[in-house]
């Protein structure tokens, strides 16, 4: 049986999940390496963070990185998912790394249709490719499931709740219920992962502070903050507009889809499809007992604040 999970790095550590996967994996006292392919970033401050600058393309440089090390945590962006079979031959190559976990933390990359949705093929692609890597060695992974960083997108306006234009959209019917996580959350639970790692050992984690949907929202953010806009989007012209600006964004060779329009939005229709055909609502595969889970009235205290 493998040794307890003590040191650990996290790549992609200045990012924003990165950031607070090291920060929270420091506070509860695991040695961390904080490392970025990028020079000049901000790494997290808190004590007994080491930082790293590291060549995600180079397996020496990764090798060297992750000997002596006991977990790697990919918080990496979908642009760096290609580099994925060095990432895993180098944690395999190091001979010590016991656990990986995937660059995942949003929608189920599990779930059988997710494909459709051409945003996530790289995360499926990923996955197929660690898989193939560890297969006879000590090296098993675990992927933390999140659904969207509510707590991080709302006060940006990267949400269909919009503080700053005081709006708020209805994709659909508005029925359709969601499983949304704060960061925060999504750092615990790579805590727990390494804490219980047999426990969560090759298989998805699915983790979520509220399954909701839009229709229940608006009246806790009417008496939250009175005077909201809403916005009514028919979903079926929103998913043709979002996969042919998609096509288009192919066809003019854009490689870094991250935040642009095509990408969010085709991200937006897998949470609002009617039939929960992408498993958006997982609330029945949240981990039982892992104390996730929050009720509304903590949700409407947090809303409090997020759409201040």
């Amino acid at each position: 049986m493998a040794g307890p999970i003590k040191k650990v790095v996290v790549l992609g550590a200045t990012g924003n999940v990165g950031k607070p996967i090291a920060t929270a994996l420091a506070e509860a006292g695991y040695t961390v390496t904080a490392a970025s392919r990028t020079p000049g970033q901000k790494f997290p401050d808190a004590t007994g963070i080491v930082s790293a600058v590291v060549d995600y393309s180079s397996p020496a440089e990764l090798t060297a990185l992750f000997t002596g090390q006991d977990a790697v945590v990919e918080a990496i962006p979908p642009n760096a998912l290609h580099m994925q079979a060095t990432i895993v031959e180098a944690c395999v190559a190091a001979g010590t790394v016991q656990r990986i976990i995937t660059p995942d933390f949003a929608g189920d990359t599990f779930n059988e249709h997710i494909t459709e949705l051409p945003l996530y093929v790289p995360k499926v692609e990923a996955q197929k490719v660690l898989e193939e890597k560890v297969k006879g060695t000590n090296v098993t992974w675990s992927a933390i499931i999140t659904g969207g960083w509510y707590d991080w997108a709302i006060p940006l306006g990267y949400y269909w709740i919009n503080p700053r234009t005081n709006t708020l959209v209805v994709y659909g019917s508005g029925d359709q219920r969601n499983s949304m996580c704060r960061v925060s959350t999504a750092a615990k639970a790579v805590c727990d992962v390494f804490q219980q790692p047999e426990k969560y050992a090759n298989r998805p984690v699915y983790v979520a502070d509220h399954t909701v949907s839009m229709n229940q929202l608006i009246p806790i953010l009417e008496e939250v903050k009175p005077g909201w806009q809403i916005q009514k989007v028919d979903l079926d012209e929103f998913f043709a507009t979002a996969k042919k600006m998609w096509d288009e964004d192919t066809a003019k060779g854009v490689e870094v889809r991250l935040l642009t329009p095509a990408y969010n939005m085709l991200g937006t229709y897998g949470i609002f499809e009617e039939n929960n055909r992408y498993n958006a609502d997982f609330e029945h595969l949240i981990e039982p007992g892992s104390g996730y889970q929050k009720t509304l009235e903590d949700l409407k205290e947090e809303l409090k604040t997020l759409v201040a």
